[in-house]
């Protein structure tokens, strides 16, 4: 097993989305108060940096047509505009990509050297990107051997029922992925909007209390969890206002 927070470059190839380049990177622990001590992976244009990606609309490799990305700008710095999604660029992704290019991390290629990153842990697939634009079969070799994971895709069709929740930010989305027998993470403008009986809190968001952590709580595993409700957050983190706005 890896040390704790040693990043490996684990996939580089073209995105299953659009072709383009991307690198998957993993890091064998963190710090996160949310998910919890969990291995986390990064999917990352090789070629842009994640700021520059999304202000081209670049960044559509790696996070397909999801709707919190924003909108390209012509301008020649910051990211897209009106973006809602949680994860700040400058921060986690930025660092890592730029790590990436000094070389800064070495590779873990193959099933075993792959697996092994992810052996006995608890394993974040996308902590930024979507898993959707990476070969199945790295997933497969990263969580053979895990104590557990989380993923979602907010791809036009979820690739892989078992492994992923559907990202869904309206009602009627969950509803035709539920009708198909899918797990979904919805994001809700508010407590009301909460489907009682299909859909339970996320147990680490602040309005259900923080009762727990992604590591702990492992309701997001797709349909591989033991349990057949779906999760729901109300929205939240630095494009609050916006995400409810788009969600409502």
């Amino acid at each position: 097993m890896a040390s704790k927070n040693q990043t490996f470059i684990a996939y580089e190839g073209p995105s299953l989305i659009d072709g383009n380049p991307i690198v998957v990177l993993v890091q064998t622990g963190s710090s996160n108060r949310k998910t919890g001590d969990m291995v986390q992976t990064y999917i990352l244009r090789s070629d842009l940096d994640p700021v520059t990606a999304s202000r081209t609309g670049q960044d559509v490799s790696i996070c397909g047509d999801c709707p919190h990305r924003g909108t390209p700008t012509d301008k020649a710095t910051g990211q897209a505009a009106d973006r809602t999604c949680y994860v700040t660029l400058a921060h986690g992704p930025l660092g890592k990509w730029k790590a990436y290019q000094r070389g800064a991390y070495e590779y873990a290629t193959g099933h075993d050297k792959i697996r092994a990153l992810g052996l006995g842990r608890m394993v974040r697939l996308g902590t930024y990107g979507d898993p959707s634009a990476v070969p199945q079969y790295i997933w497969d070799s990263l969580l053979s051997a895990c104590d557990g994971w989380t993923s979602y895709t907010h791809g036009k069709e979820n690739t892989d029922p078992r492994t992923h929740m559907t990202s869904a930010d309206s009602l009627p989305q969950a509803q035709k992925a539920w009708s198909k027998g899918e797990r979904t993470f919805r994001v809700i403008a508010s407590l009301d909007a909460l489907v009682r009986g299909s859909e339970v809190l996320c147990p680490a968001s602040e309005e259900a209390g923080k009762r727990s952590t992604c590591d702990k709580c492992r309701l997001c595993s797709g349909t591989s969890s033991n349990s057949p409700k779906s999760v729901a957050i109300v929205a939240h983190g630095t494009a609050k206002r916006k995400a409810k706005a788009l969600v409502a």
